[in-house]
């Protein structure tokens, strides 16, 4: 009897603490979910999936995935998901499982409005895209809001290469904006409230250098990045056109005031909704020598507001490397998708997303790892990382041998492995007891080679670099919007000159950070 109340206490106490590890691993949890088009099974992405009566919520991925913090479901919340073009759908976080990605399903709201007529005494006059754009853009001081706001949201700024994620970094940072009658980059002060480079992506320490035009080893083709001096998230706020509508924010959007209507042309597409609001869809284009602009601009019909403007640019003399359906437009040279959603009669920011290509030279495939001088085998020995092909490697043209500025003829070359051995014709002269020495560089203390044109057995030649295409991404997603606000004199502000990484303050980490959350996209 002994022995079986103490194996039942044991198994009691297993269960007890399994059961609570349990409880602790799903406090830290989240739920993952990918929104798609019902109709096509294709993602969906940037829409705004809100938890109902929570000022809180966040943005799908380009792949349409997100994730919402277990606690939410603990507490019998529901979802809220709504996007340009879909009917809004809610679903509780209860219908939603925790150990796998749960696909839901958006409809495409279709309806034909120009089949419902309305008799009136006189035919009402269709607007033209340009009356439309134009009516928005002056409607900007009356729909968007001039007096102080914050918000706090979840920044993230990463590459991509071939489709896979690269050099992944986020952070929690809340906003404080005094309003667009104010100049953004001088008057807008942010605060870090977490920050983390994430070890779960690869990185790629060639592509996360700095931009480089002089040695070309970093650049964006036929295009360059106006900061202002500022880092990352200073460069992003930077490209959202509508808070910044009247100074120059890009090409050929410039300010979106004076020149979005005059550089480009306008088309009126077929409407569409958000929620239950119906809006203009205009397409806005360009084509300017091998450039060519694809836009489209969303303004609500009651009260032309603008709800997202989405802005790319491609080279068309190029070819497309990224994985997207527009292969036939060229090589995409950036784009920018901004959004904003109505609160309280105003316009608050929502998301802003901006990605530009760049290309990058990758290190040699096959170079030159040794010199040295051979004084018993009266020669100069050149090793590589790779084997030598023999194809070009005997050609003494291909090879230039100096010392103390002094050009050596080479009388013969031989080849072993991955090792070229150089004979200069006048051995006695150079190869003397004095002239004993090992370098560890193509160019030391008086000695010099250079080659060219010599391949290794798989094809590389030496020296040579490769340029590789890479996207780069900074994005910000609204979770949390205050309309009434003031700045916070206790708390430090992000250095807009300083890279996000080094404005990490603890004293500004929130009691309530934990109510926010990283919605970091799935591996690819």
């Amino acid at each position: 009897m002994y022995k079986v109340t103490r194996l039942t206490y044991h198994i009691l106490v297993f269960v007890l603490i399994t059961q609570s590890i349990q409880l602790l691993g799903q406090e830290d949890s989240f739920i993952d979910g990918k929104l798609i088009n019902a109709k096509n099974q294709t993602p969906i992405s940037f829409a705004t999936v809100l938890i109902k009566n929570k000022k809180r919520g966040l943005i799908s991925n380009a792949d349409g995935g997100f994730r919402i913090p277990y606690t939410f479901k603990k507490n019998a919340d529901t979802l809220v998901i709504s996007s340009i073009g879909y009917l809004t759908k809610e679903i509780p976080l209860s219908n939603l499982k925790t150990n796998q990605i749960n696909l839901i399903r958006l409809l495409e709201k279709i309806e034909l409005l120009d089949e419902v007529k309305v008799v009136t005494s006189k035919k009402k006059k269709r607007k033209s895209a340009r009356s439309i754009i134009r009516t928005a853009i002056d409607r900007i001081p009356q729909n968007y809001p001039f007096s102080p706001y914050s918000y706090v949201g979840y920044y993230r700024d990463y590459q991509v290469k071939d489709g896979h994620y690269l050099n992944m970094n986020e952070a929690i940072m809340k906003v404080f904006d005094q309003g667009f009658g104010t100049e953004d980059f001088k008057n807008t002060q942010t605060t870090l409230f977490s920050y983390k480079n994430n070890t779960d992506f690869p990185k790629d320490t060639v592509a996360s250098k700095p931009y480089d035009y002089i040695n070309r080893s970093k650049i964006i083709s036929n295009a360059t990045l106006d900061g202002q001096g500022g880092n990352e998230y200073t460069i992003l706020r930077l490209h959202d056109a509508i808070r910044n509508y009247n100074i120059n924010a890009y090409d050929f959007v410039n300010r979106l005031n004076k020149d979005l209507i005059k550089n480009h042309r306008l088309k009126l597409l077929p409407e569409t909704f958000i929620d239950d609001i119906p809006l203009y869809a205009i397409k806005v284009s360009k084509n300017k020598e091998n450039i060519k602009v694809e836009s489209k601009i969303y303004v609500s019909k009651q009260d032309y507001k603008i709800y997202k403007l989405e802005y790319a640019v491609y080279d068309r003399q190029q070819s497309n490397t990224t994985k997207t359906p527009k292969k036939n437009q060229g090589k995409l040279l950036f784009e920018i998708i901004v959004a904003y959603r109505s609160n309280k009669g105003l316009m608050y920011p929502n998301y802003i997303s901006f990605n530009n290509a760049f290309e990058v030279l990758q290190p040699p495939k096959f170079k030159p790892v040794t010199a040295k001088i051979n004084h018993e085998r009266k020669r100069f020995e050149l090793i590589f990382n790779n084997s030598v092909s023999t194809k070009d490697a005997f050609k003494k043209k291909n090879y230039r041998l100096w010392y103390k500025e002094i050009k050596l003829k080479i009388d013969s070359v031989s080849v072993k492995k991955n090792s070229i051995y150089l004979y200069p014709e006048d051995k006695k002269a150079f190869f003397h007891p004095k002239m004993i020495q090992s370098i560890d560089k193509l160019s030391s203390k008086g000695v010099s080679i250079e080659v060219k044109n010599v391949q290794d057995i798989y094809g590389n030649i030496v020296h040579e670099q490769e340029s590789v295409s890479y996207n780069q991404f900074r994005e910000f997603f609204v979770q949390e919007l205050s309309t009434n606000t003031e700045k916070n004199t206790n708390q430090l502000f992000m250095i807009k000159t300083k890279p996000i990484s080094k404005n990490i303050h603890p004293t500004n980490t929130p009691q309530n950070l934990l109510d926010y959350w990283m919605n970091t996209p799935l591996k690819k």
